[in-house]
């Protein structure tokens, strides 16, 4: 990089800049997006564990009535066979006393058995769709996770080389301008440089003055912001 202007060494040192804070974003961000997948893939399963508990319980519970259905039935069965034994009006009528809320117990549970089969298969098919889905969530997750992986390899290896580039770029700047900045870069978090647009700068949005504007479209020449004190190295035209 010998033989380097200030003022070349400062445009290719800006694209540089701008260009590490792109990839510094980039491998930034990744971590996070693919953080935020794992997340939402993570509530996917919680989902439908619950979905699948809920479906679970309901079929412990049809299990229940059909089973105290049977015993009913059975018992039902009991009682229509005792009345034949029976001597006594009292325990005759007593015997369909209890036939009749036999049968009425019945009749409930079979209609709540009916409401919950539609429940267990309404919840089935929930299940099973969710599970497809969830089927397909993960492996999209997958995939995206891997390409997120290869993409913050290829930032972090672009990172390294525009570092080797800008460590080869500052030693072309004159001492003063060198150490001006480093103190810029560190004070503006890498935007040392700044473009002129519509005479403001655009680095703190004061005006520059109309004589600098005009010298900086002839190029070759750094000038500082007279407010932030950033390197004005271009101007961006309308």
């Amino acid at each position: 990089m010998e033989g380097l202007s200030d003022f070349d060494a400062s445009v290719a040192l800006a694209e540089l800049d701008v260009r590490k804070k792109e990839l510094d974003a980039l491998a930034a961000s990744l971590p996070t997006e693919a953080e935020g997948r794992d997340v939402d893939l993570a509530a996917r399963r919680d989902e439908l564990e619950k979905l699948q508990r809920g479906f679970e319980i309901a079929q412990r519970e049809r299990r229940r009535l059909e089973a105290e259905v049977d015993d009913k039935t059975q018992l039902l069965g009991k009682y229509r066979t005792q009345l034949d034994s029976v001597k006594t009006n009292k325990e005759y009528q007593s015997l369909q006393h209890e036939i009749a809320v036999t049968r009425e117990d019945i009749s409930l549970m079979e209609d709540k058995l009916l409401e919950l089969l539609d429940e267990v298969e309404r919840t089935q098919r929930e299940v099973d769709e969710k599970r497809r889905t969830l089927e397909q969530l993960t492996a999209d997750v997958a995939a995206a996770n891997e390409e997120a992986k290869a993409r913050l390899k290829d930032a972090e290896v672009q990172l390294i080389e525009v570092e080797e580039k800008r460590k080869r770029l500052l030693p072309a700047l004159s001492q003063a301008v060198r150490a001006e900045y480093k103190r810029l870069f560190e004070r503006y978090g890498g935007n040392a440089f700044a473009a002129a647009a519509e005479g403001v700068c655009q680095g703190c949005f004061v005006n520059v003055p109309a004589k600098v504007v005009a010298e900086l479209r002839a190029g070759g020449k750094l000038y500082r912001c007279e407010s932030c004190g950033r390197f004005i190295i271009s101007v961006v035209e309308e």
